[in-house]
């Protein structure tokens, strides 16, 4: 059975891949501008025979969906072709900035389960009391503050305040794992902020709605102490809508990470993305948007398997 669900989602993977790639090639095509002059420069004239010669060689002279074609059957070989600007392969500059993102994705998301789900049961059962209101502000508050305005307060905080505490620096996890995942902590709670507020807000919805079902009122008819009911009896039924709320984040974790790579440095897809949009690199720009939309497809799949897990009936 479980296989059987595992390869309809696969198969589901298929048609949303062959559009995402679609919409990322023809979208970077309908950019304003002429690759031939980010190669060339302004100077080369667009009919000259030097423009043509570049046309040519990246077969922007064939019909659109030629372009296509030859491009994805290389994307399906595991060719992405390569950097119009720096001419390298643009799967190894992938390759070399991807860790960096999913570390730091991982690591916010982590940071988002464990306050936000421990801070809505709180609120859940401490339901009108002073607790669960200043829980209630402080997640509206998280969720109403901007991830860029955060970055940069918290750059100037540590700056003033704490300048032994070093925010820029090289991440390399080949050579030293831990000093790598240090330097991406304060940056990872900040892109936990909002998210972290989100599933609090999600669980203690959730909680309080399964604490007034008919299997938690015979629980303590048997005699259940209170929290073995809060947490064995409630929590797992209320984490449906958790685990839901958290593949959603996760999904708006990657595309925040722009934001949070470009602030702290951070050489993250993010911040390739954003350079090779800035050099109209459209090689690398298809590539990464490609990356990153594969990236919250899977997400997504882990999510739907993650629901089987907790509920077979589903």
């Amino acid at each position: 059975m479980e296989g059987s669900i595992l390869l309809r989602r696969l198969m589901l993977l298929v048609p949303v891949l062959f559009g995402m790639s679609v919409l990322s090639f023809l979208l970077i095509h309908l950019v304003p501008g002429d690759v031939v002059t980010t190669i060339a420069g302004a100077e080369i004239a667009l009919d000259s025979p030097e423009a043509e010669n570049i046309r040519r060689s990246l077969n922007l002279d064939k019909p659109l969906i030629t372009q296509y074609l030859l491009w994805i059957f290389g994307v399906i070989r595991g060719d992405l072709g390569y950097s119009l600007i720096s001419k390298v392969s643009v799967a190894g500059e992938i390759l070399s900035h991807l860790p960096v993102t999913l570390v730091l994705t991982a690591m916010a998301l982590g940071i988002s389960v464990a306050v936000g789900i421990p801070a809505g049961v709180l609120a859940s059962s401490r339901r009108g009391r002073i607790s669960d209101v200043l829980l209630r502000i402080a997640s509206l508050a998280g969720m109403a503050v901007p991830t860029f305005f955060a970055s940069v307060s918290a750059i100037l905080f540590f700056s003033l305040f704490a300048p032994s505490v070093r925010l820029f620096n090289t991440i390399d996890f080949g050579e030293d794992p831990w000093a790598g995942v240090t330097t991406l902590f304060l940056p990872a709670c900040i892109l936990a902020l909002s998210s972290a507020s989100t599933i609090m807000r999600y669980t203690r919805g959730a909680m309080l709605e399964v604490m007034r079902e008919q299997h938690i009122q015979t629980a303590r008819a048997k005699g259940a102490g209170p929290l073995r009911i809060l947490l064995r009896h409630g929590l797992r039924s209320a984490l449906l809508p958790v685990v839901t709320a958290s593949g959603l984040i996760a999904a708006h974790l990657i595309s925040g990470v722009v934001v949070v790579e470009e602030v702290f440095g951070l050489p993250g897809m993010g911040q390739l993305m954003l350079s090779a949009i800035s050099t109209r690199d459209y090689t690398l720009v298809q590539g990464t948007v490609l990356t990153i939309g594969a990236m919250v497809v899977l997400i997504n799949l882990v999510v739907d398997l993650t629901y089987h897990l907790l509920d077979p009936r589903i």
